[in-house]
């Protein structure tokens, strides 16, 4: 594995600790699905699983699809969700869950619900991660709408297994 794989020195918030172990434990799941030949089955939806079970072994209280407050929703048809919603204590934050497959992903629907989220329920944070190839994620460009700011939180986690590598970013997303 990578050296940004390695545990870090310093104590890590509650919050800032989570992320880390996801970050770390998706990029070593889809290494392993990738050994196992597992490619053609690769998407988002795939990453849900392991972020629930991170999330609930560290004590979060986890909603997935969680309608999102604050965006109108359609009268009929699919409702605007939001991938994870998870509390512990004072902690709420929201996770919108991106596989990308280009350095220059599609994410305005992604930034419109996180900063809804963020708008809506006091106290709260919310959170963009983003999971691909190395290649992609290094020079990923995020273009956030003018009302969003976003930052990185965090490092990326790298699994290097001499084969494609694969990451995950996070970045925490804000109203502007």
């Amino acid at each position: 594995m990578a050296d940004s794989v390695k545990s870090p020195k310093k104590k890590l918030t509650p919050t800032a600790e989570v992320f880390f172990r996801v970050k770390r434990g998706l990029s070593a799941y889809v290494s392993y699905l990738s050994a196992c030949g597992m490619g053609a089955a690769f998407s988002e939806y795939l990453l849900y699983e392991p972020i629930l079970r991170i999330l609930r072994s560290r004590g979060f209280q986890v909603q997935c699809e969680y309608e999102c407050p604050g965006i109108p929703q359609p009268v009929t048809g699919d409702k605007k969700r939001l991938d994870f919603r998870a509390k512990k204590r004072e902690l709420l934050f929201a996770i919108e869950v991106k596989w990308i497959r280009s350095n220059v992903p599609a994410l305005t629907g992604d930034f419109d619900k996180l900063v809804a989220f963020s708008m809506s329920e006091a106290n709260s944070r919310a959170f963009l991660c983003l999971f691909g190839k190395q290649s992609d994620l290094q020079i990923v460009e995020l273009r956030p709408p003018p009302y969003a700011t976003v930052r990185e939180y965090g490092k990326a986690v790298y699994a290097d297994l001499r084969r494609t590598r694969y990451g995950c970013r996070v970045y925490e997303v804000r109203p502007d």
